[in-house]
């Protein structure tokens, strides 16, 4: 019996990546039908539900895992899903949360949480059974280590319901006993674990003088080396490296492999750095575009094309699907680790700038609100930016609803402790819903616009309450009869119904023009509700029609 899993272990800088690109290389070249599904996590999404099952399915119907939700997308799924699944083929709402289709909710209550995601389980594993059977497959989900909750369960998933595919995970933890063991019960075959173990010193420093390019090696310099190292394969090429740099004193050489990779980082030039520095706070597929964004008119486009290539030939970036990443995540950490606060600071809020400004990628709310949080916060309370902590704690809201729909609890409830605490910091004069900024951020997105109305309608319910016990202490101070509807409320109670109206107003206009008939109608009744200073109207219509729709 050949095992549906196996899964490559180690630490940082063992050579997982390595291993599984080789053992990539003798599958294709043995196996010509097999169709090799590839995905990767990411620290930054590492909250974010199915993740690396998003690039997985995409891949699967050929369509980009970054795409936004379009027609185009829609459309493309759709044909995909068709020819696969034939009369299968179960147009349900919930793989909208996987998938950049638009399918409608439908009738009736929606489904919880815990059901949501069976039902999606259900739909995707259907999904890979088809396919396996025109052609074999192989997932291979690298970086697990990165991945959320909900991926771990719909992995679990794929294990028991589709005993054909073939499944290669790497993660950076050792997966402990009890976790094999409960692979192994749930789908009652052996799990194959494979953990990397250091190198030898006999083999390490044979990858010290090949990266040297030397057949020799003076013996103190070997044993200080592999002092430093402890037979890991990253340890071993930075090091050579510093080596190189140091022209072989051992004085100058660094203690740790932070310093190996700092000396060399330090060695560049500003620009490069600069560069580097940038793609450390991104992470992957950064496009030259976006690097170009955050630092205007700092590089011609052949210079900046230029300065990427540079550092690809120096190993320490890399080509990814859609641009540039760094080859080792350690690397990366380290970058990223030795910026300044202010650098950060910086970074993190020209990114978010540039994401929310995309009309033709999909930017998850959970890598948003992440930029915006980081740029936000200062060394203290008085240096906080609060339009930049409101956006954090919206996206950090979308972030949370996204995690408890796919059953995420755990990871819905950290979002929600991080906005919990941005809430904390703001001062007690700012409202941490700002309709403006919120309905700005839209930019075309139905799903967020739902949340806006959603969120819209919770602090007008608020507002309209208070203006109500007003409107009733009005008329029972003037039972005489002088009290009209015109007289109903005070100039600044007027002024606040008047703002509820023109914001729904405006939502119900953004609805429109995204042709949500659904959210267009929610939006119009809370603007009904506002004139007619209806507290439960608006609870119930603009509420409900929401939640529905």
């Amino acid at each position: 019996r050949v095992s549906p899993l196996v899964a490559i272990t180690g630490q940082a800088g063992i050579g997982k990546a390595v291993v599984l690109a080789r053992f990539l290389g003798l599958v294709a070249d043995k196996y010509q039908q097999l169709r090799v599904l590839k995905a990767s996590g990411e620290d930054i999404e590492s909250k974010t539900p199915y993740y690396p099952w998003k690039q997985i399915f995409a891949s699967l119907v050929g369509v980009d895992a970054g795409s936004k939700t379009t027609q185009f997308t829609h459309r493309a799924c759709v044909n995909a899903l068709a020819s696969l699944m034939g009369g299968d083929f179960d147009k349900s709402s919930v793989l909208n949360d996987v998938l950049p289709v638009n399918f409608p909710q439908e009738q009736g209550p929606p489904l919880d949480s815990r059901r949501r995601r069976d039902k999606l389980a259900e739909l995707l594993c259907a999904l890979l059974n088809k396919s396996a059977h025109k052609s074999p497959i192989l997932l291979v989900l690298h970086a697990m280590q990165w991945c959320d909750n909900s991926s771990w369960a719909l992995l679990k998933e794929v294990l028991v319901k589709c005993p054909s595919i073939f499944v290669v995970i790497t993660t950076r933890t050792k997966m402990h006993e009890e976790d094999v063991e409960e692979l192994r019960g749930e789908v009652r075959w052996p799990v194959w674990q494979l953990a990397l173990q250091p190198l030898s010193p006999s083999l390490a420093i044979q990858l010290v003088k090949k990266t040297l390019a030397t057949e020799e090696l003076d013996q103190a310099i070997a044993d200080v080396v592999m002092d430093r190292t402890q037979g890991i394969p990253l340890y071993c090429v930075e090091f050579a490296r510093a080596v190189k740099d140091s022209g072989g004193q051992l004085k100058e050489l660094p203690g740790t492999i932070t310093g190996a990779i700092l000396l060399r980082i330090d060695q560049l030039l500003p620009s490069p750095k600069l560069v580097l520095k940038i793609i450390a706070v991104v992470g992957k597929d950064v496009r030259p575009s976006l690097i170009a964004d955050v630092v205007p008119m700092k590089f011609t486009e052949e210079e900046l094309q230029g300065e990427l290539e540079y550092l690809v030939s120096l190993d320490i970036l890399i080509r990814d699907r859609n641009g540039y990443c760094f080859r080792h995540e350690m690397v990366q950490e380290v970058v990223r680790g030795f910026l300044t606060f202010s650098q950060k600071r910086f970074l993190h809020e020209r990114v978010a700038s540039y994401y929310v400004r995309l009309t033709n990628s999909e930017v998850s709310p959970a890598i948003l609100a992440n930029h915006f949080e980081e740029a936000a916060k200062g060394m203290d309370a008085s240096e906080l930016d609060v339009p930049t902590c409101k956006r954090a704690i919206w996206f950090l809201k979308v972030a949370a609803e996204e995690a408890m729909k796919a059953n995420a609890i755990e990871d819905a409830n950290k979002y929600l402790a991080r906005c919990h605490s941005l809430m904390q910091m703001l001062p007690t004069s700012a409202d941490p819903f700002d309709f403006e900024m919120a309905l700005g951020l839209v930019d075309g997105n139905e799903q967020l616009l739902r949340q806006v109305l959603e969120q819209f309608v919770g602090n007008s319910g608020a507002s309209l309450h208070r203006i109500h016990a007003i409107s009733a202490k009005h008329k029972s101070d003037h039972a005489d009869g002088s009290w009209h509807a015109g007289a109903g409320c005070g100039g600044g109670e007027e002024s606040e119904l008047a703002t509820v109206r023109f914001e729904a107003r405006s939502i119900a206009s953004a609805a429109s023009t995204l042709g949500a008939a659904l959210l267009s109608n929610a939006a119009i009744a809370v603007e009904n509700a506002a004139l007619e200073n209806d507290v439960e109207g608006l609870e119930g219509r603009g509420g409900g029609v929401a939640r529905g729709g």
